[in-house]
């Protein structure tokens, strides 16, 4: 530390009441400012002086003004008290409040073909709420990672999370317009042959035949993409016939890219439903309970569709 011996700094607060009397020439301004009296402002000015050695104003009945001395440690100080007062300001400021933040762990197929498409519904209902979503397989450990709720995709057997069930699901087939008017497929048997897709359930197909009746052996040109979402997308392209889950197409059958060869059949079940899992203290927290409920009323529409 720089220390000069025999030097001691000046007193600040005679130093500030200096700044203020030099920067507005006049006493009665200064004691204004510092809600003090005019006596005050004087005797510290004068104790200044004393400490320093030196006259730093130049007194008059009427007004003061600098003397050469003063006009000196006017130049230096009225930047550093500038600074004090900038700093002041700055650090002393109310912090603003964080907006709430909702953050959500899901599967990115259901994120991207259904919860996506309708998360501006719920930001214009909630404009001061800020929402963070991230899609992955992963099950997060709500224990250890900065989440407040989940969508799963399971039986709905999550020990030690509040569980809600938003909507089963089931499979449809489901084709590009094109494909059904270049294929001509009428009925199920004339899926035979045909170029089927399928997703990480590799099942789902045997499984819809077998219900219809079909020999699964007679058609054998399966493609498979073991993400769900490439899936919907390989049928909106045109690729071929895909076995799709209701709650990844039904955006698409609404708007025409995709449509159902076989619509008076009804959708096979899954199995699986979507899940809202959370531990209960996120629920404590208006703007998470606000999500759920907002998640829920959209996905009737969902459960109506694949029920």
């Amino acid at each position: 530390m720089d220390r000069e011996p025999g030097l001691p700094l000046p007193s600040l607060n005679a130093l500030r009441v200096f700044e203020a009397a030099g920067r507005h020439l006049s006493f009665t301004a200064a004691a204004k400012e510092l809600a003090v009296t005019q006596t005050a402002v004087s005797h510290q000015v004068k104790g200044l002086e004393n400490e320093l050695g030196v006259a730093l104003f130049r007194r008059s009945s009427r007004r003061i003004a600098l003397t050469p001395a003063g006009s000196a440690w006017m130049a230096e100080l009225s930047d550093v008290f500038a600074r004090l007062r900038a700093v002041n300001r700055r650090l002393r400021k109310p912090a603003r409040p964080e907006r709430p933040v909702v953050s959500i762990s899901l599967l990115p197929s259901f994120g991207t073909r259904w919860l996506v498409p309708r998360l501006g519904k719920f930001l214009g209902l909630h404009p001061d709420v800020d929402v963070r979503i991230s899609a992955s397989e992963h099950l997060v450990d709500f224990a250890l990672e900065p989440f407040d709720l989940g969508v799963r995709y399971g039986r709905g057997r999550y020990p030690g999370l509040v569980c809600q069930k938003l909507a089963d699901d089931a499979f449809v087939v489901v084709c590009s317009p094109s494909v059904l008017t270049r294929r001509k497929v009428r009925q199920p048997s004339d899926l035979t042959g045909q170029s089927l897709l399928e997703d990480d359930h590799p099942d789902a197909w045997a499984l819809w035949m077998a219900r219809e009746g079909i020999s699964a052996r007679n058609s054998v040109r399966r493609t498979s993409l073991d993400d769900s979402s490439m899936l919907v997308e390989a049928a909106v392209r045109g690729t071929g016939f895909a076995l799709a889950r209701w709650s990844l197409v039904v955006d698409e059958l609404a708007v025409g890219r995709l449509v159902l060869p076989f619509p008076r059949l009804a959708p096979l079940p899954t199995g699986l439903s979507y899940w809202l899992v959370a531990p209960g203290e996120s629920f404590r927290r208006p703007e998470t309970s606000a999500f759920r409920d907002w998640l829920r009323d959209e996905s009737k529409s969902l459960e109506r569709a694949a029920g």
